[in-house]
């Protein structure tokens, strides 16, 4: 199925499938990436849409929403942002809740807060044994609370003002990207609405996040009085104050390895230095962090997922040809996007396209591209 088309600026930009290049090289707009005129499977996808008699509200919101959010760096629960796409193409219904950047779920949130407590408490001064007590008892995961309090306060050792800055400051941001982070059942209503993180905002999210304009309230951080003065405090008496600061910002729940970050930030607080290396932030003899944490069960699991894409994109691309195939992965492929109809196939090759893009690629499970690096 090769669609001839009038192919221009103009032709482009009335089309919609020009609507879901979000973090993509595309999304600049025709005059900003003058790749775009020279794609000729984009051009043909177009000719697929221009034949179509009528493009319905739902595949539009298709495109507007799920293919356009697709998660940029990974995501811990992929290929789920992925399945959502295919699961609302086959059932030619507009995609609810979008997993996509900065979603997690309630058990994600519930594993961080208890990181958050032991945090907390050796911030107060409290002793090991104590939380970790409580740990055992009402923990949300069922892992050796007494050894990881133990490590805990070794490595983060005796307190100073900028060691307790510095937890002060991590508390609250965690404690942030757990109320700041919607999922399906929870859009800030169940996980610390207690605590004040900053002002309420129902503005259009300027990140261009999954859940923009869907009503899920956002908090501004830093507008948090609390916060300024921890920071103003922080800039003057840490050198690496700016390290730790983006740092601090950087570690979102959603990221596939958010809890081995979260180790390897809080192995630097202790040193109160720049001690490891990031991907953002490199270091030629960064230490090495032992999993003192014991956080190995929130890693994805890596192998399922490597083995799982190639078959995956091969089955679209197939049904979209209008040759399904039927084995592993295409038969489950094929079932949940059921009859082929022209709407479906030019939603299927669009989706494609955007999942071939170099730059999405790199950041679509490969390798260690699955998580970040550490």
């Amino acid at each position: 199925m090769e669609t001839e088309a009038e192919w221009s600026k103009a032709v482009y930009a009335e089309s919609v499938s020009s609507r879901c290049w979000w973090c993509t090289v595309y999304d600049g707009g025709w005059d900003a990436c003058p790749a775009l005129s020279e794609d000729n499977e984009l051009r043909q996808i177009v000719g697929m849409e221009q034949e179509l008699s009528a493009i319905p509200v739902w595949a539009e919101q298709i495109v507007e929403r799920a293919v356009n959010f697709l998660p940029p760096c990974g995501h811990y629960l992929f290929p789920r942002a992925y399945l959502d796409v295919v699961n609302a193409i086959g059932s030619q219904t507009t995609p609810g809740f979008v997993h996509g950047c900065f979603t997690v779920e309630q058990d994600r949130k519930r594993q961080m807060m208890d990181y958050v407590l032991c945090l907390d408490a050796w911030l107060q001064g409290a002793q090991p044994q104590e939380v970790a007590h409580e740990l055992n008892l009402l923990g949300y995961r069922r892992v050796d609370w007494g050894s990881v309090c133990q490590d805990l306060w070794q490595i983060l050792g005796k307190h100073s003002e900028t060691k307790d800055l510095l937890i002060e400051r991590l508390i609250h941001s965690q404690r942030w990207k757990i109320k700041n982070s919607p999922w399906d059942d929870d859009h800030a209503s169940l996980f610390e609405r207690e605590q004040y993180l900053g002002d309420l905002s129902r503005q259009s999210d300027t990140n261009g996040s999954s859940y923009v304009g869907s009503g899920v309230p956002r908090f501004d951080e830093t507008s948090s009085p609390k916060v300024r003065k921890v920071e103003a405090r922080l800039a003057e008496i840490c050198p690496d104050w700016d390290w730790f600061r983006y740092t601090i910002e950087y570690g979102w729940l959603c990221a596939p390895k958010a809890f081995r970050f979260l180790e390897r930030l809080l192995w630097a607080i202790g040193k109160e230095r720049v001690v490891i290396h990031t991907h953002d932030h490199p270091m030629q003899d960064g230490e090495l962090v032992p999993a003192f944490l014991q956080c190995q069960d929130t890693y994805p699991d890596e192998k399922k997922a490597l083995d799982s894409w190639p078959p995956f994109l091969a089955a679209l691309k197939a049904w979209w040809k209008g040759r399904p195939e039927q084995d592993g992965v295409a038969h489950e492929v094929c079932d949940v996007l059921g009859e082929i109809t022209p709407v479906k196939q030019w939603l299927v090759r669009l989706f494609v396209r955007k999942l071939e893009l170099p730059e999405h690629r790199a950041v679509v499970p490969r390798g260690k591209s699955l998580a970040l690096e550490i």
